[in-house]
């Protein structure tokens, strides 16, 4: 019995390692969280605007300017988001990641217009 415990306590710690190790082709976390980040930066954009075919075809080319910005191809992204998407617990930590980074993003930005705000008030 002690043998089948400690057999099974072995793959599992076998299996958990190699859980670990991102497959060929795979954004790693932080690259993968960055370009969630950029992507809702431009949905954000794209909603406030009205739907129109033009639209639909510069939002292809917007995606294409963040995957080239973080140097990956729309296949590494897609490979990417299909790995996370089978770890839901991982993928969800990441989108509150991409949410506190927009959140910092949107006070740093509010802390500059309120600056040149102040600037215009000052006539400086």
């Amino acid at each position: 019995m002690k043998r089948l415990f400690f057999l099974l306590l072995t793959l599992l710690i076998l299996t958990s390692c190699n859980q670990s190790k991102l497959p060929e082709g795979v954004l790693d976390e932080q690259r993968m969280i960055n370009v969630l980040a950029d992507l809702s930066v431009i949905d954000g954009y794209m909603s406030s605007l009205m739907y129109t075919d033009t639209l639909r075809i510069e939002g292809r080319s917007y995606y294409a300017t963040v995957y080239k910005n973080h140097n990956i191809s729309k296949a590494v992204f897609d490979k990417s988001l299909k790995y996370y998407s089978n770890q839901p617990v991982l993928l969800d930590s990441m989108y509150s990641k991409v949410t506190r980074k927009l959140e910092a993003k949107e006070r740093y930005l509010n802390k500059i217009q309120m600056n040149e705000q102040f600037k215009k008030v000052l006539g400086k």
